[in-house]
């Protein structure tokens, strides 16, 4: 029992001993820098790092407009009416970025609609 107690009270005085007074530094949270992301992974980057922007961008532009910003523009026929306004538009795209940072992927907060399910045989 005097073992028992002496090996306790040993090892609270070392936990005592190696516990520190310090406080540890603050995080620093930065967002993500827009230019950089722009710069390194304009297409045809396909850098897993990159895959985010992409989805950005497919989901701002669709494959034409995408063909028109970064291949051979005057390979599409709607090059001479739409290329002002896709570039106008890209540049905005390229300003929110800027301005309000890479916006954070989340995961849905909606529960998926149960899906109905048919049996072949009744019961």
């Amino acid at each position: 029992m005097k073992r028992t107690l002496l090996a306790i009270a040993l090892c609270s005085a070392a936990t005592c001993a190696c516990a520190q007074t310090e406080e540890l530094p603050g995080v620093t949270v930065e967002r993500g820098n827009a230019t950089r992301l722009v710069v390194a992974c304009s297409p045809p980057n396909d850098s897993p790092n990159c895959s985010y922007y992409h989805y950005l961008l497919r989901r701002n532009f669709n494959e034409h407009e995408i063909g028109m910003l970064f291949g051979a523009a005057t390979g599409y026929e709607e090059y001479p009416t739409k290329f002002e306004t896709v570039r106008a538009r890209y540049a905005a795209f390229l300003r929110n970025l800027a301005e309000s940072g890479v916006p954070v992927a989340m995961a849905s907060t909606q529960e998926p609609a149960p899906v109905p399910v048919k049996y072949r045989h009744g019961w």
